[in-house]
């Protein structure tokens, strides 16, 4: 690597040893002594002339941000450092990038936005702050509706005949709005368990359907206690529907049901009253 140098330096001594004195060789000598010595030290340390190589070389090789943004604030008002500022300015705009886009592929909320700013709003604001913006944009997320409460299990109350309130609910309510398909359902097992109410409606509900023989055998279980079922008796025996005409019993049935608060089996037997003869009430 050095024979060249060496070279020269000997043919410059054998060629001035001709022509010129001893000190003029000397001083030619010394000085080309001089310049030799520089180039070898140029040679042999190639890197003396960025004095801050190794400070560069650590701060590179250490993979975070902030010891750059560190180093650039600290050593900010130092010329002779202009050259090293400006690669570690770049290396460290180069990581912010690098960052930047790895949370662009982040979903643009507020948890996101927080741990961006915990990590990474000292030395890369700028990024920081246009992901902000982006959350800003987002759309307001609604709130997840509360969670509807079950409603109670409905509990089943049977009577002393094993009849359920909610049979006998079901069988007054579809009688009462006449839907007597249905009701007949609901009043069966009622009406067999004895529920009088229920005898008294399944006699309506028969009659309705004009099944007379039906009605007339639901009448007379509910009549004795049921001023529904003694007024459905007095009309089917004064209209001889599923039983022969007799006025006597209907009026006998009307007067029961009438003792029991029946309006119209009342009125019925007010419209007999009027119908009668002079001298046969």
């Amino acid at each position: 690597m050095y024979r060249p140098y060496s070279c020269l330096l000997i043919f410059v001594l054998l060629s001035g040893c001709a022509s010129v004195d001893g000190d003029r060789l000397s001083e030619a000598s010394s000085d080309l002594l001089e310049r030799t010595g520089q180039v070898m030290k140029k040679i042999v340390n190639p890197g003396s002339s960025n004095p801050y190589q190794r400070e560069q070389q650590a701060l590179f090789d250490q993979p975070y941000i902030d010891p750059l943004t560190e180093y650039l604030a600290e050593h900010r008002d130092d010329p002779s450092r202009a050259s090293m500022l400006q690669r570690v300015e770049r290396e460290r705009d180069v990581r912010c990038e690098a960052v930047a886009v790895k949370y662009a592929n982040k979903p643009a909320t507020e948890v996101t936005l927080q741990r961006y700013e915990a990590g990474y709003n000292y030395s890369c604001p700028d990024h920081v702050a246009a992901f902000s913006e982006r959350v800003e944009r987002q759309p307001p997320i609604p709130e997840p509706k509360p969670r509807a409460e079950p409603e109670p299990a409905t509990v089943v109350v049977a009577d002393d005949n094993g009849v359920s309130d909610r049979a006998l609910s079901d069988c007054y309510l579809l009688t009462a709005i006449r839907n007597y398909s249905e009701a007949r359902k609901a009043c069966q097992g009622p009406a067999d368990n004895g529920d009088v109410r229920s005898q008294a409606n399944m006699a309506i509900i028969f009659y309705a359907f004009e099944d007379y023989t039906s009605a007339l055998v639901w009448a007379e279980k509910a009549s004795p206690a049921s001023g529904e079922a003694a007024f459905l008796l007095g009309q089917m025996y004064a209209t001889g529907h599923g039983i022969g005409q007799d006025m006597d019993q209907a009026v006998y049935w009307y007067t029961e049901a009438a003792k029991r608060g029946h309006k119209r089996a009342q009125a019925a037997l007010d419209r007999h009253l009027e119908d009668l003869p002079a001298g046969d009430t």
